[in-house]
């Protein structure tokens, strides 16, 4: 009987032993591993699987252009591993699947593209110490909460807010005929609803009147009410920040409807600077404006990024594929830099992180001490014969803008 105990608890110790020693490598020092492993965690199923696809692809091409490089040269070039999860537009999911990245071992996370889940899931990787870097995800909580572990690369809400009002006037300063009534349409997420409460607070000082707000869900199958209540109100401009499926539905409804706005412009909208919506929908997308972020028209890094992401996945590099390649090239040079795959090190590396070479309309990417990309800027873009094009501000700019588009 003593025997069997004596085995049975040496069993069990090592058990332990192996369990304590994995959850080591998981939240510690994994730099002995085969292999470095990331996260991405973006949308592939659901309403927002196109653009979580095209940012997924963007992940992998950046991956895949530190490996050719050698991988990770100060930890005796290591490759990296990519691991995928989708969070199907779902806050829970999002919870969950960091949770499950978090247990697989990654050294940080590269994701979400919706504000939505881009909130919960950077609570939750904050409770287990592990970097995330969010490429898309506006809400101006996400960098206000005093997290120590989340970072982003893009504008925030009232960032976007802000920069469209200042380019309203300037547009509207050389204008031969003024613009100063519009209607703001949005879908209803902590997204959308952010961005128009900005704008809605701050109009009047602009010389804009906001004539109505006029929330949506972004899985709404009908528009109709919306439409009418845009022709009743017939205002000079209607201001709107969407996803690509309801942003369709907007455009293609105004067009249809008895009453045409004298310019459509979006604020950090997911259509008008959606790859697909651009190239595909130009019956309906000429002279639409948005201010959103973009790539740099004057880099030649750019330039060679977009077709190696044309050339290994058949599409144009969209805006939003362009934030992921760079957020996980962020993370890919802190842990260079970190020489090690702990999350803290990785952490305080990317507090240190100046960036110069990268493809983005902004000065260095770097990081204040909420974790938000201090350098980060919205531009003006405008869709002309299927291309969009940075109209604003001088620096970026490509082409003067048509304005307005009516």
């Amino acid at each position: 009987m003593k025997k069997w105990l004596a085995v049975f608890m040496l069993s069990f110790l090592t058990i332990v032993l192996v369990a304590c020693n994995s959850d080591a490598s998981t939240s510690g020092d994994s730099s002995k591993g085969e292999s470095i492993k990331i996260g991405s965690l973006h949308p592939l199923s659901g309403g927002l699987a196109l653009e979580g696809q095209e940012m997924k692809d963007a992940v992998k091409l950046a991956i895949k252009e530190k490996n050719d490089a050698g991988g990770i040269q100060s930890l005796g070039n290591k490759t990296i591993e990519l691991i995928e999860a989708d969070h199907e537009g779902s806050p829970e999911k999002g919870v969950s699947e960091v949770q499950k990245l978090d247990r697989a071992g990654v050294v940080g996370i590269v994701g979400a593209y919706s504000s939505g889940v881009a909130l919960p899931a950077t609570q939750e990787a904050e409770r287990s110490r592990l970097p995330f870097i969010v490429d898309i995800g506006a809400a101006d909580e996400i960098t206000e909460r005093g997290f120590k572990y989340t970072f982003r690369l893009q504008p925030a809400a009232s960032s976007f807010s802000k920069d469209f009002l200042e380019y309203f006037k300037d547009l509207n300063e050389n204008a031969t005929e003024k613009l100063s009534t519009a209607v703001i349409v949005h879908e209803d997420s902590v997204f959308g609803t952010s961005i128009a409460k900005v704008i809605k607070d701050n109009a009047a000082n602009y010389g804009l009147e906001i004539l109505e707000v006029l929330p949506h869900a972004s899985s709404t199958a009908d528009l109709s009410s919306t439409i009418n209540k845009i022709s009743a109100s017939k205002p000079d401009i209607v201001l709107t920040t969407t996803y690509l499926r309801d942003g369709v539905m907007l455009v293609e409804g105004i067009q249809n409807s008895s009453y045409t706005p004298r310019a459509i412009i979006g604020v950090a909208n997911g259509a008008f600077s959606n790859a697909k919506f651009i190239t595909d929908y130009q019956s309906i997308n000429n002279l639409l404006m948005d201010v959103n972020y973009t790539i740099n028209p004057h880099s030649d890094l750019a330039k060679d990024v977009k077709a190696k992401y044309k050339e290994a996945y058949g599409r144009e590099m969209g805006p939003n594929a362009a934030y992921s390649f760079m957020a996980t090239t962020v993370l890919l040079d802190a842990i260079e830099r970190a020489g090690s795959t702990d999350r803290e090190a990785i952490r305080k590396a990317l507090t240190e992180t100046n960036l110069e070479d990268h493809i983005l309309p902004q000065e260095a990417i770097q990081f204040d001490n909420k974790g938000q990309n201090i350098n980060a800027k919205a531009v003006l873009n405008q869709i002309i014969d299927g291309a969009t094009k940075v109209v604003g501000p001088a620096e970026y700019l490509e082409v003067k803008p048509v304005y307005p588009s009516k």
